[in-house]
């Protein structure tokens, strides 16, 4: 048998449909196009509070807020997603004991609770600069999801640290080409959907590296084809299929069949 995360698949396909949303309902009123994409929105996000995932809800209203902002939307608004998101976060505190607690050892100065992320320094101090070889590494053995959400810890303590500089250039190198190619796209959804799919991969980078480096509070994010996992793995190959999909030359656009 096997586990499957839903909401994995959710983040990608959430982004095509609030695409085709807003390039549907662009000519409409701003409170029909508006109002279907945020009731979409809020019906994943209360599917997710009730199980709960604060980590989950918090990735997608960061998916969707970028989304609208490439869509355009008045920066006023912004403000006062700005202002619900201090709230939401404050409410999560208060309400979510597993929030509290992560938060808490985020801000352990002694760094005596945040066990998984002094173990992951530690993974880097002992790699050093040569690292310690392919299999050789003896922290992974006391991280807990080591293969997974501190996976970028293990590389950087077995290989080089060149290794690892490889690997956030070659993420950098996707996420502009993934840019570049937006900018250039003249159809509104596929210029939407391709802004939404790269912060999606963007943010799983950014996040499970900050986690790895002590920057960001654990967050069980895998780091994109490197961790090891069944659902990350299959709904992020979903993603970058739709990425070549939606980016692949299309040579016939400006042929003209009449002559």
């Amino acid at each position: 048998g096997f586990t499957l995360q839903p909401s994995e698949f959710a983040k990608t396909f959430f982004i095509i449909f609030n695409a085709f949303i807003l390039q549907k309902f662009h000519f409409e009123k701003w409170t029909v196009k508006y109002g279907i994409s945020a009731g979409l929105f809020f019906i994943i996000i209360c599917l997710l509070i009730l199980q709960p995932d604060f980590g989950m809800t918090l990735t997608f209203c960061v998916l969707w807020v970028a989304q609208l902002f490439a869509y355009g939307l008045p920066l006023p608004f912004f403000s006062a997603f700005a202002v619900l998101g201090i709230i939401g976060g404050v409410g999560a505190y208060v309400a979510f004991p597993h929030v509290e607690d992560r938060i808490n050892k985020f801000l352990d100065s002694d760094g005596t609770k945040n066990y998984q992320a002094e173990r992951s320094i530690d993974a880097f101090v002992n790699g050093g600069f040569f690292g310690q070889g392919p299999g050789n590494g003896v922290v992974k053995k006391f991280i807990p999801d080591a293969h997974t959400d501190f996976i970028f810890a293990v590389v950087c303590e077995e290989y080089v640290i060149i290794s690892c500089i490889i690997l956030m250039t070659i993420f950098a190198y996707l996420i502009t080409r993934i840019v570049k190619r937006a900018l250039d796209e003249e159809d509104m959804f596929v210029y939407l959907a391709l802004c939404g799919l790269m912060m999606q991969f963007t943010m799983q980078v950014v996040v499970n590296i900050g986690v790895s480096l002590k920057l960001l509070p654990t967050k069980g994010m895998t780091l994109p084809f490197i961790s090891y996992g069944g659902s990350s793995m299959i709904s992020m190959a979903i993603c970058f299929g739709l990425i070549l999909a939606f980016t692949k030359r299309k040579y016939h656009r400006d042929v003209d069949y009449g002559n």
